[in-house]
């Protein structure tokens, strides 16, 4: 399986920051959305009684239009503000001008075990022949190292959820001095994190890297 072939991968490999426009714009149609519901309810407030005296169940109709309402602006500034951090700590990866392999966003902060990274946590990690470099969002130079001499085993984080099914939440790296997980994010320049079905690619991106 080549891996590198999959689009999202070939981005986080080039550090390419999607276009946030589109997101952005769509997040706020969900918005638009919201406020047109909140408006039919408002003009026929007769249905949301009818419905109340048929299923005794209101939650429906009153909880998802304010949530849509709310959930699009809040969800496009995250992202806007997400695709610009990210755009600028790349900026400051190329005036390193020292070859990159690979990007590996994260969310903020970074699980820490043993609690050996700094504050700010890393939001960006690049990959080269030399290991894993974390950057920060303010800071010009990686504010820590993880030499692949280190690092002795690359696999996927799980954890027991209610029902007691494992899920996958990150990327486990065994070293020297105890253990690091990583909570990817999904691309470059998005907020949130990576769908767990993709966890297992990037353990593979991140052994096929390793000298």
């Amino acid at each position: 399986m080549d891996d590198s072939a999959e689009p999202w991968v070939r981005r986080l490999r080039d550090g390419e920051v999607p276009p946030v426009r589109g997101l952005v714009l769509g997040l706020l149609a969900l918005s638009v959305v919201g406020a047109l519901l909140l408006w039919a309810e408002a003009l026929h407030v007769e249905w949301v009684a009818e419905f109340w005296d048929r299923t005794q169940r209101i939650g429906l109709l009153v909880l998802v239009p304010p949530a849509l309402l709310v959930a699009g602006p809040v969800a496009g500034l995250a992202a806007w503000w997400a695709s610009r951090r990210d755009r600028r700590v790349l900026a400051r990866i190329r005036r390193a001008d020292s070859p990159v392999a690979f990007h590996l966003p994260v969310t903020a902060p970074v699980i820490r075990e043993p609690d050996e990274l700094p504050d700010p946590a890393p939001v960006l990690w690049t990959v080269d022949a030399e290991g894993l470099h974390g950057w920060s969002s303010r800071d010009d130079r990686p504010v820590h190292d993880l030499p692949w001499q280190r690092i002795r085993r690359i696999d996927v984080a799980t954890h027991r959820v209610r029902g007691g099914v494992d899920e996958d939440y990150g990327l486990w790296f065994a070293t020297d001095r105890g253990h690091v997980v990583l909570a990817p994010r999904g691309a470059l320049g998005r907020p949130s994190g990576i769908a767990a079905a993709k966890l297992q690619v990037l353990a593979r991106v991140l052994r096929a890297l390793r000298p």
